[in-house]
């Protein structure tokens, strides 16, 4: 494993943004039900904290803007925006953002113990699995467990996965990484109709 975190250390110190095809497979419970939704993601660090898009096409579009202690969810469909307040959880919002993408190995072993889960094949790629267990409470309180696999000789994740304390977890597959990608600032911008309608599920 300490190979595998001495490549992150390096990819963290160059790490400025990301693009990547993205399938989210998120499991229920107590339903014993799996959806899937496919997309892209663009990530960008900034001053203030981690820019993110995801946008997804299938089977609903949606695009979920995060910037800075805000969380935003448009539904183009139904021409509604959720917002949330996101402040009290900014930095473990950061850290799941960025986590396998330009965090280093001693940013990692600060919030989570880290254990070795030894080789693994991915889709016919010879990959290395490391589990994340969280130390903080109020993380544990999201996230019970997290997995990646990390592909012999590179840094970032092909696959992660977050199981919560409900049992629920959820997949992510990446596919055509690409790292520090030149981006416009136009990519992490999110446009409204006039007329959206602005939900704030919190309150």
């Amino acid at each position: 494993m300490s190979d595998v975190l001495a490549r992150m250390d390096r990819a963290a110190e160059e790490f400025h943004s990301l693009s990547a095809k993205m399938k989210r497979i998120q499991f229920t419970a107590v339903l014993s039900e799996t959806s899937e939704m496919e997309g892209v993601v663009r990530l960008r660090r900034a001053k203030g904290g981690t820019i993110g898009v995801v946008e997804f096409q299938q089977p609903e579009q949606r695009t979920v803007f995060i910037n800075g202690k805000s969380v935003q969810v448009f539904y183009p469909k139904a021409n509604t925006v959720e917002i949330y307040d996101a402040s009290k959880y900014t930095s473990n919002i950061d850290q799941i953002l960025l986590l396998g993408f330009g965090t280093s190995s001693a940013e990692l072993k600060k919030s989570y113990e880290l254990k070795d889960g030894g080789p693994q094949k991915i889709s016919g790629t010879d990959t290395t699995r490391i589990e994340l267990n969280p130390k903080s409470a109020e993380l544990k309180k999201l996230i019970t467990k997290i997995e990646m696999w990390i592909p012999d000789g590179q840094s970032n994740p092909i696959r992660v996965k977050f199981s919560e304390p409900s049992r629920n977890y959820e997949l992510v597959d990446y596919s055509e990484i690409k790292t520090n990608p030149v981006l416009p600032d136009s990519a992490f911008e999110l446009k409204f109709p006039a007329n959206v309608k602005k939900i704030y599920p919190q309150k």
